[in-house]
């Protein structure tokens, strides 16, 4: 358990509404993941914005109190249910807006962004789905897991990643596995344990290098949200909403963008008057 390195959120809030622990650094440790927000919010707190270069990922957990909808520049409406996934494909561009279903009512999940290989930052932008009854579920003794994402859900993902989201009874143990030539973390995202020996509160984490493993031994009931991947072992080079190689391929997002190639949003309202129109 020596490999074993405990890892600290970096908490923050968007107005009132929106709150998270986010997991961004050490990026090494993370790759091929960039971001991870744990979040809860209830009314919009972002306004439509652009994404390139990787893949931005929404999973809403269970016991969300509504669900997310998800808009897109490809024009994708979509609601994401309570235990549902959707993955955005940013490739070269697209522009999107996520908000609660019902406003008011608290949305709760992780905000993802898995890094794409160089050779695909610019692909074409995609969209994939899947809803909680399509994802792969396994159990053991004293504890129970979802495949969120990952090789059992289906999904044609740019580079292999996984997310297992484990809810763990209070006195069992659960052994988190990395595949070979894959490194993982893991985040506590309700209740406590120990992870050889040192405690592990809600909202903290650790990570595992390269083909290790980590047995988690619950004190009270625990979820447990376990990724793991390939790391890529290339540059990155962030800025706000883009994730590329080089300067030169975030200028280039840039122009995109501001000339209208990743597509445009509709305000919400005409939107909504629109598919009001439509259904009448």
């Amino acid at each position: 358990m020596s490999t074993t390195q405990f890892l600290e959120p970096h908490r923050y809030r968007i107005g009132g509404t929106f709150e998270a622990d986010g997991w961004r650094e050490p990026l090494a440790l993370l790759d091929p993941f960039v971001v991870v927000d744990h979040f809860r919010m209830s009314v919009p707190a972002f306004a439509p914005h652009p994404h390139a270069g990787f893949s931005a990922v929404t999973y809403v957990f269970d016991d969300s109190q509504t669900g997310m909808i998800s808009r897109d520049s490809l024009g994708g409406l979509h609601t994401i249910a309570p235990g549902g996934l959707h993955w955005t494909v940013a490739g070269r561009g697209v522009i999107h807006d996520e908000f609660p279903a019902e406003p008011g009512r608290q949305v709760h999940g992780l905000q993802i962004f898995v890094n794409l290989p160089a050779d695909q930052k610019l692909c074409a932008p995609a969209v994939m789905r899947l809803a909680p009854q399509e994802m792969p579920r396994r159990s053991g003794e004293g504890w129970r897991a979802v495949q969120v994402f990952g090789p059992e859900a289906g999904l044609a993902l740019p580079s292999p990643a996984s997310l297992l989201l484990a809810d763990i009874d209070a006195g069992a143990a659960f052994d988190f596995l990395l595949p070979p030539g894959e490194q993982g973390f893991a985040i506590a995202i309700r209740g406590g344990g120990h992870v050889g020996g040192q405690p592990l509160a809600a909202g903290g984490g650790f990570a595992l290098p390269l083909g290790a493993s980590a047995r988690v031994v619950a004190d009270d009931d625990l979820r447990l949200a376990c990724f793991c991947g390939r790391p890529l072992h290339e540059p990155v080079v962030r800025h706000g909403p883009f994730v590329m190689s080089d300067e030169g391929q975030v200028v280039a997002a840039l122009h995109r963008f501001q000339s209208g190639a990743m597509g445009r949003l509709c305000p919400r309202q005409l939107q909504a008057t629109q598919q009001q129109g439509t259904s009448s």
